[in-house]
C-alpha cells in the first residue's frame, strides 16, 4: 500500500471511531430497545479484489426490522481511489463527502434519512 492510501485508510478509521461509531452505537441501542436486531461490522481495506463486495474500508450498520430475515445495510465506505467517504443507504443510493467534512451532524442526518426508509 502506498503512503497516500495508507494515510487515507488511517484517517477513515479515525473518522469512524471518533464521529461515525458513537452515533451508530446510540442508534443500535434505540433500535434494539424497539425490538429490532441491529449490528455493526467492518471490512478492512485490501488493494486486491478478494471476492468481497468492496475493496474497503467499510463500516456497515445493518438492521433487521422486528426480526426480519433480510437485513437493511447502511455503509460508510472509504473510497480510496477518490479520497472521499461514500455513505450508501437505501436502494444503493450513495452520498459522497470529503472525509474531513463528515461531522456528527452529517452522520445524524444520513442515519435518520436511512432509518425513515429502512424501518418501513
Amino acid at each position: 500500500m502506498d503512503r497516500d492510501t495508507d494515510l487515507f485508510v488511517q484517517a477513515f478509521w479515525v473518522k469512524c471511531r471518533d464521529v461515525v461509531r458513537p452515533e451508530l452505537d446510540r442508534v443500535i441501542d434505540e433500535l434494539k430497545g424497539a425490538g429490532h436486531d441491529a449490528n455493526v461490522s467492518t471490512q478492512e481495506y485490501s488493494p486486491v479484489a478478494d471476492q468481497l463486495p468492496d475493496i474497503g474500508p467499510v463500516l456497515t450498520l445493518t438492521v433487521h426490522p422486528n426480526g426480519a430475515s433480510e437485513g437493511r445495510p447502511l455503509q460508510f465506505h472509504g473510497d480510496v481511489a477518490k479520497g472521499d467517504l461514500e455513505i450508501i443507504g437505501n436502494g444503493g443510493k450513495a452520498q459522497r463527502y470529503e472525509l474531513a467534512s463528515v461531522d456528527e451532524a452529517v452522520v445524524k442526518r444520513e442515519v435518520a434519512g436511512w432509518l425513515a426508509v429502512a424501518l418501513k
